[in-house]
């Protein structure tokens, strides 16, 4: 709005790009200003009246995502709620990683995968072991040096080009990339 454009027109760049930053929102305005229905009020319920409401879901994208670890209904969620673009639904999915059973989905599960209101819930909780992490060193990523540490017999051990050495005292939470090995369920 500070830009000059009407409230309404923002809302709706809001609205159809899922509030994904005011970049994106700026994008969508710029691609639909011109619209006959860019300044009209938003119709009951808050989405756009082009069809921006709920993003029909792609079953490739959604088995892309089952891949990554994600179930079913969590994937096609965070499809629905990122406008079905995958790359958006695997950041939303990894940012709600620890809460994903505490969100509801919109749909249940396929018939005959033990759905229904009275189907237990699998108790499986995954565990996973931190075998190595890549870490930085230097003023800034435009300058310095990433290092790789590797846990080796219960040792962190770093390795910085020809030298590898122990590291006493590994940057574990400083990691730009870590690399994990399942160890089964809990």
């Amino acid at each position: 709005m500070d830009m000059g454009f009407a409230e309404n027109g923002c809302k709706r760049a809001a609205l159809a790009v899922n509030n994904a930053g005011a970049e994106q929102a700026m994008e969508w305005v710029f691609a639909h200003m011109g619209d006959a229905d860019f300044n009209d009020p938003l119709p009951a319920g808050g989405a756009p009246a082009g069809g921006g409401g709920a993003a029909a879901v792609s079953e490739e994208s959604v088995g892309m995502l089952m891949a990554m670890g994600f179930g079913k209904p969590h994937a096609a969620k965070a499809l629905r709620e990122t406008g079905g673009d995958i790359e958006r639904a695997a950041d939303w999915l990894f940012s709600r990683a620890d809460n994903l059973d505490a969100i509801e989905v919109d749909e249940p599960p396929a018939a005959g995968a033990g759905a229904g209101p009275d189907a237990p819930v699998p108790a499986h909780q995954p565990k996973y072991r931190l075998l190595a992490f890549i870490s930085h060193i230097g003023s800034s990523t435009a300058c310095g040096h990433y290092v790789c540490h590797i846990k080796k017999e219960g040792r962190w051990t770093i390795f910085n080009d020809r030298k590898v050495a122990v590291s006493e005292e590994p940057p574990i939470d400083l990691g730009f990339i870590y690399l994990y090995e399942s160890v089964g369920p809990e």
